[in-house]
């Protein structure tokens, strides 16, 4: 099962379609839950913490622990470009019997949650597919009517 996901990542349109806008995103978040064993949870926030994007097991109820993860993901980049100690935009950690990559995109910070039995290159796959989508996103936040003149 998990070759087959993994090749239906790997061949899918790294840009969007003429057809984009149509609950794209959602879908490839839902399936990836779906899918990708041990995926417990899929988060975006946008600067102000506010939740854009969010897909996860419905036996995943957790709302103190992913709050407490949101804020340290904007922690943690914050501590990052604060001491000049690098320019990493993908951090994984380990707690307990879970695996967490945390990751931004300009203003955009996502929280992948997952056990330590799933496949981590799926879970890379996915992440890296979340950011180009975001880095579309984020450019399109950007444009000003007087940068489009």
């Amino acid at each position: 099962m998990d070759l087959e996901i993994e090749r239906e990542l790997m061949e899918a349109q790294s840009t969007p379609s003429s057809e984009s806008g149509n609950g794209q995103f959602d879908k490839m978040l839902q399936e990836a839950v779906l899918h990708i064993e041990g995926l417990m949870l899929v988060t975006v926030t946008d600067a102000d913490r506010t939740v854009i994007f969010r897909e996860a097991l419905p036996v995943f109820h957790e709302p103190r622990f992913e709050e407490a993860l949101i804020d340290k993901c904007y922690d943690a980049f914050d501590d990052i470009k604060k001491l000049h100690i690098g320019s990493s935009d993908v951090l994984m950690l380990f707690y307990g019997a879970m695996q967490v990559v945390q990751f931004r995109v300009g203003s955009y910070y996502g929280t992948i949650v997952c056990d330590l039995v799933s496949n981590m290159g799926l879970v890379h796959n996915l992440v890296n597919r979340i950011r180009e989508c975001l880095k579309i996103l984020a450019g399109m936040s950007n444009d000003t009517p007087s940068q489009q003149i």
